[in-house]
């Protein structure tokens, strides 16, 4: 009965505190409901990635990579049959013979024999010449016998007409055997075709050779090849007049490039992705007193191929242009808007277009989503838009520096001159 009385005394004081804190609560809430209702008024606004547009003249390219290939490789063979009696010390694999330069010589004994055999028939048609020309006067002289006496007779054959045109013609005939034997004398000595280098050798000192017999396999070494693909639509774009730039960073180190002309364009294209082909030179690949380094054949290079100057283009990335060749921008109001684009050309890195973008304009860095044009938005602050703003404020101060100092130059000659 006691615990139930001290019960009851307590109920009222519970009660009361409690209703005390539900006042106060129902106070705070009271007054912070305003804020709240005017931030729900207040209308929401999407935080959106953009990034600044850039217009002015580029210079389309388009990075690629080929196997580099000689321009010539060819296998010398001996034209001459014989045996092999000396070799150049310098023609071995890769040695560097210039053109002209002995590479092997054959053993003349036989070859002299022949050319003396030769002169000897040369000699003997000419003597035969010299008397079939005797003969002839001779009938000459029995044919004006004959026409006194009124015969009726074929002259080319009493003036031996047929006769002389055989002697002269194995005169012309020993001739040529013997300029031919000179020719073969002369062949023995086996020759650099090119500047180059010595790939293969095929033959040792006395080796047996015939005109089959590959003796040789070298490999021109003034120009290499570069056989690269390109898409059909730089094709257009392609400037041949400029040099492309190849490098091999893995060997050759960071910002190291050598230079390869254009050659022309092949007639076929690729077997597996239907790609043009191009061919490059690049001059004096093995010259080891340049700086530049060295290119071997089936080295593969990165390969950026330049095109031509467009004008009034517009930079922008691949993630940025919509299937109906749109870009949406933020203009100067901060409200979402579509600018319809000319894509002149898409590189692997970003596409070059023309349009009617103004100049307050940046563009929509992220996926669109669910928008619509003239929606209000608020563009994130990021660290690339607060490098441009640094370095618009520094542009502007150089100016104003440039201007105030022009201001105090011309102040001060105006006091000069009133002096």
């Amino acid at each position: 009965m006691r615990d139930f009385f001290f019960k009851n005394k307590l109920l009222p004081l519970f009660i009361v505190i409690l209703g005390v804190g539900l006042g106060y609560f129902i106070l705070n809430s009271e007054e912070q409901r305003p804020s709240n209702d005017n931030k729900k008024e207040m209308k929401r606004l999407r935080t959106v990635q953009t990034s600044k547009l850039v217009n002015g003249l580029v210079v389309p390219f388009w990075n690629t990579s080929g196997l580099v290939i000689p321009a010539e490789s060819v296998s010398v063979y001996s034209r001459v049959s014989g045996n092999i009696e000396l070799i150049n010390p310098l023609a071995i694999p890769g040695g560097q013979i210039k053109k002209g330069q002995w590479l092997a010589k054959l053993e003349t004994e036989d070859l002299a024999l022949v050319l003396k055999s030769q002169q000897a028939l040369l000699e003997q048609a000419k003597a035969y010449l010299a008397l079939e020309l005797v003969d002839q006067t001779l009938a000459k002289e029995e044919l004006l016998l004959l026409n006194n006496a009124r015969l009726n007779i074929d002259k080319s054959l009493v003036l031996r007409e047929p006769q002389l045109t055989v002697a002269k013609s194995n005169v012309l005939i020993a001739e040529n055997n013997f300029e031919k034997a000179q020719l073969n004398l002369t062949r023995t000595t086996v020759l650099m075709p090119f500047d180059g280098k010595v790939i293969s050798k095929g033959i040792g000192s006395g080796s047996k050779v015939s005109n089959n017999s590959p003796l040789f396999s070298v490999v021109n070494t003034e120009t290499y090849w570069v056989e690269v693909k390109i898409p059909h639509k730089f094709l257009a774009l392609l400037d041949k007049q400029k040099l492309a730039q190849v490098w091999q960073t893995r060997l050759w180190g960071v910002g190291i490039y050598r230079k390869a002309r254009f050659v022309s364009i092949l007639p076929e294209l690729d077997n597996k992705d239907r790609q043009v082909k191009v061919l490059l030179a690049i001059d004096a690949p093995q010259a080891e007193k340049s700086h530049q380094p060295q290119v071997f054949i089936n080295d593969f290079l990165n390969v950026k191929l330049f095109g031509k100057a467009i004008e009034n283009a517009w930079t922008i990335k691949h993630s940025w242009l919509r299937p109906d060749n749109t870009i949406w921008v933020v203009d100067k109001d901060n409200t979402l808007q579509k600018r319809t684009v000319e894509v002149l050309f898409k590189g692997r890195d970003v596409i070059y277009v023309r349009s009617k973008i103004h100049p307050r304009d940046r563009a929509l860095a992220e996926k669109p989503g669910i928008i619509s044009v003239g929606l209000l938005v608020k563009a994130k602050k990021s660290l690339s838009s607060l490098i441009e703003k640094a370095e618009d404020k520094d542009q502007l101060s150089k100016a104003a520096s440039k201007t105030f100092k022009k201001k105090n130059e011309q102040k001060q000659k105006g006091l000069t001159d009133a002096g």
